[in-house]
């Protein structure tokens, strides 16, 4: 959708009203939707008035819409965006009235939009739209950026403060789509933002009081492990649906059992991980995460950043240098997750370090690649020897057996990248941390 332009030589087509509808968006009065990209509406149309949600990853179409009235957000919108409202009051951030129109001309021909900005009753601004039949209110409503944290810039605390604040709205920005389930992406970002800000918190112990930090951290964990039980399985259904494109038909309906069997535990996963964010614990989660953000519980010692992420990186080093000729897969996630931890502290020095810290966490995430790839491969080894631990249909476990023997086959395949990935991450380690 692009504001509309017109000039010499266009060609302009008769136009034809096909609906007339009024948008007034919601927001908190500290902004939170328009920051991470959730748009909250009420669309009246034709007497009708229909709330509507759209998500970050799919900005411009509804995900979710409810029939209600003005004074409030029917229940089941109030409860999708529950993670986000925790108890604060909405206020009406903006409310445009359009004349959408067609061209009568191609069958492929845009909408036009004719849109009015309301004050109450008075028109205080006025633009056209042309394009995919939106709605125009994002393009008024807009984003709201924070203001950049206070403190000595030398220090590592207001680094850690905007990365607490960046993942904060990060994990608000993925609660309501986790919830809704349409989209596998929306977990995965918000079990990432989880996993980052525990890493932060992780790496800036030496700067916080350590009572506090572990108290959150802890709870992170929780929320990861819950969080972790649905993407784990997600992940391993992508797999294992992809090899239908590459085994004989004839297995088709074995792998059809072996993939029902993982959608009923993923359902159960997913159950308890609504649970979870639907619990009070999770709200007051979010509440102490929001705090932490204006106001980490500092120790009065002060340490930059750097320093901070080259200890983290000494650690990894160590622990690339402990791997045999032949590690175990135990050893190399070991590795796996220090390399995690080293890149995320790379990551809380990339704003001060710069292109030295760039490029290591650029090496660390190809690292988590080839290393994560290995662990998705062992991980759903194991799982498939568990489905067919107590089965006795044959042809179920003929194509359970093949799969695990895919599984090996990625593991070799990772093995033989790592130790060229691993390297090239410790040049980059030691030219970003010494």
């Amino acid at each position: 959708m692009q504001l509309a332009v017109r000039g010499r030589g266009h060609v302009v087509y008769d136009r034809r009203v096909s609906s007339v509808f009024t948008s007034t968006y919601h927001d908190t009065p500290d902004g939170r939707f328009a920051r991470t990209g959730v748009a909250l509406r009420r669309r009246v149309e034709n007497g009708l008035s229909i709330w509507e949600v759209e998500l970050p990853e799919a900005p411009g179409e509804v995900a979710f819409s409810e029939p209600g009235g003005p004074a409030e957000p029917p229940p089941l919108v109030a409860d999708l965006l529950r993670g986000l409202l925790h108890e604060r009051e909405l206020v009406e951030v903006a409310t445009l009235q359009t004349r959408r129109s067609e061209e009568d001309g191609p069958a492929d021909a845009e909408v036009h939009d004719e849109v009015e900005v309301l004050d109450g009753r008075r028109v205080v601004d006025r633009f056209d739209v042309d394009g995919e039949p939106q709605d125009p209110g994002l393009l008024v409503v807009g984003r709201r950026k924070r203001g950049k944290a206070p403190g000595d810039k030398r220090s590592a605390l207001p680094h850690l403060q905007t990365m607490i604040r960046r993942q904060y709205d990060e994990i608000l920005a993925h609660d309501p789509g986790t919830r809704l389930g349409s989209d596998p992406e929306s977990l995965h970002k918000l079990r990432v933002a989880v996993r980052r800000l525990r890493a932060f918190l992780r790496v800036s112990r030496p700067i916080l009081d350590r009572e506090w930090t572990d108290e959150l951290r802890a709870e992170l964990k929780w929320l990861g492990r819950a969080l972790g039980a649905v993407r784990d399985r997600d992940v391993l259904l992508i797999h294992i649906r992809a090899q239908a494109e590459t085994l004989p038909s004839s297995d088709t309906a074995a792998l059809g059992l072996i993939v029902e069997g993982f959608e009923r535990e993923r359902e159960a996963a997913r159950a308890e991980m609504l649970e979870a964010m639907s619990s009070p614990r999770y709200l007051e989660l979010l509440g102490r995460i929001e705090i932490a953000g204006e106001a980490p519980r500092w120790n009065g010692v002060r340490r930059s950043v750097r320093k901070l992420a080259g200890r983290e990186f000494r650690k990894l080093e160590r622990a690339i240098k402990a791997l045999g000729a032949e590690p175990s897969d135990a050893e190399l996630h070991g590795v796996r997750i220090r390399g995690k931890r080293a890149r995320y502290a790379g990551e809380l020095a990339e704003a001060s370090v710069g292109k030295k810290a760039r490029r290591f966490v650029a090496r660390a995430k190809r690292v988590q690649d080839v290393l994560g790839d290995h662990q998705d491969a062992v991980v759903a080894d194991e799982r498939l020897r568990e489905l067919v631990l107590f089965q006795s249909n044959p042809q179920l476990a003929l194509v359970a057996g093949r799969l695990i023997e895919r599984q090996r086959e990625r593991m070799l395949r990772a093995r033989a990248e790592a130790p060229r990935t691993l390297r090239q991450l410790r040049r980059a380690g030691r030219k970003a941390w010494r």
